[in-house]
C-alpha cells in the first residue's frame, strides 16, 4: 500500500488559493484510498495507468495541459528528469525535496 506524503494534509488548505490537479506514475488501484481523501479539493486526476503514458513522456503532460492556465502552472515532482517536460511546456516547477523544503516554495507561490 502507497502511503500519502506529508504534504496531502496541506490540500485542502492550498485548494483555497489555487486549482490542484494530480498527475501521477501509478495505477488508480494503488492510490485510491488517497483520492479519496483529497478528491474535494482537486479539480482532475490524470493516473498513467489510466492514461496509457506516463512522466516523462511528452503526451501525459499535453493531457494533464487541457485542464491548465500554462502561465499560472506550478508543477511539483520528487524527480528532477520530470520537470523538463513541464518546463518546457512553460509551467512553474518545483523539485520535491526529501527533507520537504518544497513545501514552504509552494506556500511563497500562493
Amino acid at each position: 500500500v502507497i502511503e500519502p506524503l506529508p504534504a496531502l494534509k496541506k490540500i485542502p488548505i492550498w485548494s483555497q488559493h489555487a486549482n490542484i490537479h494530480l498527475l501521477s506514475n501509478h495505477r488508480i488501484e494503488w492510490i485510491q484510498h488517497i483520492l479519496t481523501e483529497i478528491s474535494p479539493y482537486i479539480k482532475s486526476v490524470t493516473i498513467s495507468g489510466e492514461a496509457g503514458c506516463c512522466k516523462p513522456e511528452s503526451d501525459i503532460y499535453l493531457k494533464v495541459g487541457q485542464y491548465l492556465n500554462k502561465k499560472q502552472t506550478l508543477f511539483v515532482d520528487d524527480q528532477e528528469k520530470n520537470l523538463k517536460e513541464a518546463n518546457n511546456l512553460g509551467w512553474n516547477t518545483i523539485l520535491a525535496d526529501k527533507q520537504g523544503f518544497w513545501v514552504e516554495k509552494v506556500i511563497c507561490s500562493l
